[in-house]
């Protein structure tokens, strides 16, 4: 490993209900970011290079919030470039919200 970076994580558990959010705008600033389907309950919004994704927990008055920075040669700036963090998030968000006791 040379010292770069690739990604960055940070992923926050809410013991409160989330605010109303227009998926739809949140991405606006980051490139082919849109909201996307996702295999857990929740919402994302993924681009090529930068994600922001809420989790549904079991309990309503509670959620999670992931987001993602991705960077480097491995960042594809195509329309089709978020499929990538998609995989990842697809797997990822899972596991964190187990590990958070936010789902089962």
């Amino acid at each position: 490993m040379d010292g770069r970076g690739v990604l960055s994580v940070s992923v926050l558990r809410w013991d409160r209900a989330p605010e109303p959010t227009d998926w739809g705008k949140v991405g606006s600033p980051y490139k082919y970011a849109a909201q996307r389907k996702v295999a857990f309950a929740g919402y994302a919004s993924i681009g090529s290079d930068h994600a922001v994704v809420q989790a549904t927990c079991n309990t309503r008055n509670a959620y999670m919030s992931v987001e993602v920075d991705f960077w480097g040669d491995r960042v594809e700036n195509t329309p089709t470039g978020y499929k990538k963090l998609q995989r990842f998030l697809n797997s990822f968000v899972p596991e964190e919200t187990k590990k958070f006791g936010c789902t089962h």
